[in-house]
């Protein structure tokens, strides 16, 4: 009995101290993970909220259903950021989420730019959300972003969008929003 029990022991000790060392070496991974998602996700049933000090809106709300492609829209959406603790606020990250947990993340190319400028009303401010934050505006007024997102034409309805900053996550809102319909140009 005494031949079993002693390597047993062993292996034991082995695999505390296997779990251990994976712990402590995998502690500032799980603590990144952690931080880099939100968990924790606060829905405000108008398109406007806050977080964290910021108020956050939805200012406009455009989509255009893709010429060759109409079960796809090009979704245009401006946000206003104001408050005191914006420059917490870095790195924001802005998605699309439907009922069903799925998420679509802003076109940041030619043809998000495009479709910035055919949606957009002309006082685009061709900021990104993170670059919006960095030069809010001198009169202390919200502070506007423009992103560009391409959708399931089904989900134009129940489309919200989610934001966070790297100061508040796991924290994060979001907001319900209506886009209004757009014919493509020509």
């Amino acid at each position: 009995m005494k031949r079993i029990a002693k390597p047993l022991a062993l292996l034991a000790v082995t695999l505390l101290c296997l779990g251990l060392t994976v712990l402590l070496v995998g502690w500032s991974d799980i603590q990144e993970l952690r931080r880099a998602k939100n968990w924790q996700v606060t829905e405000f049933p108008d398109p406007k909220g806050e977080l964290a000090g910021v108020t956050v809106s939805v200012d406009q709300a455009r989509a255009m259903i893709v010429p060759g492609k109409t079960d796809r829209a090009v979704v245009y959406l401006r946000l206003g950021l104001s408050g005191e603790a914006m420059a917490d606020w870095g790195w924001c990250n802005v998605s699309l989420t439907d009922p069903k947990g799925r998420e679509w993340f802003p076109l940041f190319n030619e043809v998000g730019n495009t479709a910035i400028e055919l949606l957009g009303d002309g006082g685009n401010s061709g900021q990104s959300c993170d670059s919006s934050l960095r030069s809010p505006p001198e009169d202390g007024g919200p502070s506007f972003s423009d992103q560009a997102f391409l959708v399931p034409v089904d989900m134009l309805d129940k489309l919200r969008v989610e934001l966070s900053g790297v100061n508040t996550r796991p924290k994060a809102v979001s907001l319900p929003f209506k886009p209004v319909l757009r014919l493509p140009p020509g």
